[in-house]
């Protein structure tokens, strides 16, 4: 049976995003190229990827000559989302909480970070109060 159809990027695909939002609009020859200075890799799988990747509505492809000149669509911090959320759903039952713990426990935290961290949940802990509670004396973000 064939396995359904997913809008995730596979490693390979990653590589060619990654190099479309470094680089801007490419050709699937440049593509290969700077692929190629890391592994090399051949130009009909990068075609293959770009077309694929073209499917999954993460590039645009525009015709230049008598070669495509590929595009990202997807910008990356949607893209790291995406695959965020996969990998908590995945791995995580789908507990951003299990992740964070598990996190905080398998990374040697410095200080600093541990102070940054902190100061990102306090203010994240007061924005949702701030939502949640109607007779809160100070006004919600972006209604003053």
């Amino acid at each position: 049976m064939a396995r359904p159809k997913s809008n995730e990027l596979t490693a390979a695909e990653q590589k060619i995003m990654q190099v479309l939002w470094q680089r801007g609009a490419l050709t699937v020859r440049d593509i290969a190229a700077e692929l190629s200075q890391e592994q090399q890799v051949a130009y009909t799988t990068v075609q293959t990827l770009c077309r694929i990747l073209l499917d999954k509505g993460h590039v645009s492809c525009e015709k230049q000559g008598k070669a495509f000149l590929y595009q990202a669509t997807t910008v990356q911090q949607e893209a790291r989302s995406q695959a965020l959320l996969a990998l908590v759903k995945k791995f995580f039952g789908g507990s951003p909480d299990l992740l964070a713990q598990h996190l905080i426990a398998e990374t040697a935290l410095s200080v600093d970070l541990a102070a940054q961290l902190q100061q990102k949940i306090d203010q994240a802990s007061a924005t949702t109060l701030d939502h949640a509670d109607p007779t809160s004396t100070q006004p919600a973000a972006g209604k003053e």
